[in-house]
């Protein structure tokens, strides 16, 4: 038996789902089955701003619902990417002149579902186009975007892309802006344990103690590989390293810098 506060394993997400709702519901309500839109809907001449993907990474992705952010994630089970017609189900929600940018993580079922429903929406006349983020750098600086997984790089895009959308820019503007974010966006993330899933209690890997991942993925995936574990000074000075290498700074440059604990690590740390 697993030692978590859950009622119904299957029940997860809906129930997740409608204490979103409940607790915020002056910013957000439920458009259909597990699909969440802004409780007060953005202008029609507007572009509308869509995402996908699992839940369980709270308060990724729907809790970026709102002004000046999404107007609708469509969400999957634990884990688990949506099915290629629900997220056709919310793009028809947002048919308009203006057209829709379809925000994509770079995972496989994130694509095929995204690749699936925009085929659909263009015969049906919806206008829609889509960035992929691909920031995490743990497959190698030189790797390809199409291996580079997207992780939390996708929360200051969508705050960008979000509050372009919000000023009434067109959609190839807002396609500019976020591509040109997206090329000079990178993060990295060290993990010292896999996580469990909530569902079944099963981990992705396991790390013994003592060894940390540097790169390991947001479900427990492998990343760039394993080590010791260091002190909070090496572990730091090793990521920032790798990541000035991919951006490559130059000297009056200004940085964003997200650090993201993944709901699990503390302030303190």
């Amino acid at each position: 038996m697993m030692n978590k506060f859950i009622n119904d394993p299957d029940n997860l997400t809906a129930e997740l789902l409608e204490g979103y709702v409940m607790a915020y519901s002056n910013q957000v309500a439920i458009g259909g089955e597990n699909i969440i839109v802004r409780a007060h809907a953005k202008a029609e001449d507007k572009v509308a701003v869509i995402t996908l993907g699992g839940s369980g990474h709270e308060p990724a992705l729907s809790g970026f619902v709102g002004d000046g952010m999404l107007d609708c994630s469509v969400v999957g089970d634990i884990f688990a990417a949506p099915g290629a017609q629900r997220l056709f189900q919310a793009l028809q929600m947002f048919k308009r002149e203006a057209g829709i940018l379809l925000v994509v993580l770079n995972h496989s079922g994130d694509i095929m579902s995204a690749n699936m429903a925009c085929q659909l929406a263009e015969r049906t006349g919806i206008k829609v186009k889509t960035i992929l983020t691909h920031d995490d750098i743990s497959a190698g600086l030189d790797a390809p975007d199409e291996d580079r997984r997207g992780l939390a790089g996708c929360v200051p895009l969508i705050k960008i892309v979000g509050a372009a959308a919000e000023e009434g820019k067109s959609l190839d503007e807002i396609i500019e802006i976020g591509e040109r974010f997206n090329a000079r966006l990178a993060t990295l993330a060290v993990a010292m344990k896999s996580c469990t899933h909530p569902q079944n209690g099963m981990t992705i890997s396991d790390l013994p103690n003592g060894e940390i991942e540097i790169g390991m993925g947001q479900h427990g995936e492998g990343g760039g590989g394993r080590k010791q574990l260091v002190s909070a000074n090496e572990t730091a000075e090793e990521m920032i390293g790798l990541l000035m290498k991919k951006l490559q700074p130059k000297a009056g440059n200004k940085a964003l810098l997200i650090i993201n604990g993944v709901g699990q690590l503390r302030t303190w740390r």
